[in-house]
């Protein structure tokens, strides 16, 4: 495609794109692995697919090996549709190096047998405030703060079901969430239709009024790493549910989530592996899960008002957490909530006695026999990093002003244990706690492409 803008009259019965009324365009010829069909910039300047605020702009769902490579998808609901649930999906879609702008949804598919999508290199930015972090609950709820809730006028970024996809080093901002997985409901048997063996990874999250990453309706082989998201304003990495896992959550950052829900195990998910994220906020959801392991982690409290920094909560007697880094609120007693059941036991409706809480790590050490090695950190653990302003939610926080490497001489530093595959090649005598190893490069966040000026500024 040469430069230039190509925008529907949708409302003219000869509009030139041949699209009238809707304004869609239906793409469903079949390509194959081998010679895919693809809508690629020219390279002599920017190509602009408008849709003049029309439902969807690109229809691909009856489609098989499409790429989209360098164009420029705006003002549409959904600049890509890739499946409707129980109808029809699309395989090998690719999406790269392309730009959307005032869209509701960037790449969407909702059917299970979708598969194979690669959406790598991308900027999405949807319409949602842009100056204020706002949540969804309503103005009936505590949460949602002095302006209430934000209008649905831009969902997820790119979400999808079924198996294979990589969704990786894109830039999000101004969407309800970031990335996700199709909640869809109980998965269907066929192990081919099911969320498995998706790779989340290296993408830069900015201003999601609810989360950045969410893995619900995930199964098997699902992997969230080297994300950083900064101002979501109701949970960081969700998992609600997942259905067996294992489902890895590695090396991800999260700063300025006001609710206390960094990671969001919700609705009982199983199968959960939380190793090595940065996490400056509590973590206090109370929901039981199972099978859920932590290890090489920060924790850092903001000194929120009445809030502890940690909640672990046990549904089975399946659970470990060791060799992470807890900083504590200042003026709160109840700083670590432990729920487990006896051994061979569940425990999915806790009563209130079934909580146990601890004022110290050491107390909760003694208790529990858990975090034996794990450490009570502050923030001179960083080379130069303040937490959010618990009392400014609506705040707005930018990552390049942010520094989250460790100090060399802080505690946080070889203080980790080994995990194979996970941290091998670490620096020192052992892995740091954290996202970011010291003396290691930094993981570029977002598109390779994008330089100079952060795309949110």
């Amino acid at each position: 495609m040469h430069a230039g803008l190509y925008k529907s009259d949708r409302l003219n019965y000869v509009d030139p794109l041949m699209t009238p009324f809707d304004g869609s365009i239906s793409l469903t010829l079949k390509g194959t692995r081998e010679k895919p069909i693809t809508i690629m910039a020219a390279g002599d300047g920017e190509v602009i697919f408008d849709g003049a605020g029309n439902h969807r702009l690109f229809d691909v769902m009856a489609s098989r090996y499409h790429i989209f490579d360098g164009l420029t998808i705006r003002n549409t609901d959904v600049g890509i549709f890739v499946g409707q649930k129980e109808v029809l999906g699309a395989v090998g879609l690719t999406v790269k190096n392309c730009r959307f702008e005032q869209v509701g949804f960037g790449v969407w598919t909702e059917y299970a047998g979708s598969s194979d999508f690669y959406i790598v290199d991308n900027l999405f930015l949807g319409r949602d405030d842009r100056f204020r972090l706002i949540g969804w609950p309503g103005p009936w709820w505590d949460s949602a703060g002095r302006y209430g809730s934000h209008q649905l006028t831009s969902y997820y970024a790119v979400k999808v079901y079924g198996p294979g996809h990589v969704i990786a080093h894109n830039e999000v901002a101004y969407f309800h969430d970031g990335i996700g997985i199709s909640t869809y409901g109980t998965p269907p048997e066929d192990s081919e239709q099911q969320a498995s063996s998706i790779d989340i990874y290296n993408n830069d999250l900015h201003l999601l009024n609810d989360d950045f990453v969410e893995t619900d309706g995930g199964v098997h082989n699902v992997r969230v790493m080297n994300n950083r998201g900064v101002n979501a304003a109701m949970g960081g990495y969700s998992a609600q549910p997942v259905f067996g896992g294992p489902v890895y959550f590695i090396g991800n950052i999260l700063y300025h989530e006001p609710t206390g829900v960094a990671f969001k195990f919700s609705a009982h998910p199983a199968g959960l592996f939380v190793y090595h994220n940065t996490i400056i906020g509590e973590q206090v959801v109370r929901e039981p899960s199972t099978n859920v392991h932590f290890r090489n982690n920060l924790f850092l409290g903001r000194d929120t008002p009445g809030r502890g920094v940690m909640t672990w909560a046990n549904a089975t007697d399946a659970f470990s957490s060791d060799y992470n880094g807890f900083r504590p609120n200042k003026g709160v007693t109840e700083q670590y909530r432990w729920l487990a059941p006896e051994t061979g036991q569940r425990l999915y409706e806790p009563r209130p006695e079934d909580w146990k809480n601890f004022a110290t790590l050491a107390d909760f050490c003694a208790a529990t026999k858990q975090e034996m090695h794990g450490i009570e950190v502050d923030f001179d653990v960083f080379d130069r990093l303040i937490p959010p302003d618990p009392p400014n939610r609506h705040a707005v926080y930018h990552a390049v002003d942010l520094n989250f490497r460790l100090r060399a001489t802080s505690k946080a530093v070889d203080s980790g244990v080994k995990i194979p595959t996970v941290n091998d090649g670490f620096t020192g005598q052992a892995p740091d706690l954290g996202a970011l190893e010291i003396d290691k490069p930094e993981p570029t966040y977002g598109p390779r492409w994008l330089k100079g000026r952060p795309f949110y500024r």
